[in-house]
């Protein structure tokens, strides 16, 4: 992972970022950073448009991030809902 990614989620962690943009960093695949510990329990917004993902993981919505609701992103498939619960939002772009 990038540095400078790597110190966008890191300083997200440490100061409870209710809102996350990751947006136009030529992502190919989540960041695995997002989803270790209980760092980011605060997440409410993860914004990740303009990357190229074409599939994001399971447990992205689990008890680690029990306030997330809002995902933004560009990806290839039309629905997202891991089986712990689904975000509220989940707005896909093109």
């Amino acid at each position: 992972m990038a540095s400078e990614l790597c110190k966008t989620i890191s300083v997200a962690k440490l100061e409870k970022h209710k809102n996350l943009f990751l947006n136009y960093r030529n992502l190919h695949h989540f960041p695995l950073e997002l989803l270790k510990d209980e760092g980011l329990q605060y997440l409410e917004r993860l914004y990740m448009k303009r990357n190229s993902l074409t599939t994001l993981p399971e447990n992205l919505a689990s008890e680690n991030r029990p306030n997330l609701v809002e995902l933004r992103t560009t990806v290839s498939f039309v629905a997202y809902c891991c089986s712990t619960q689904c975000l509220q939002t989940f707005d896909l772009l093109s």
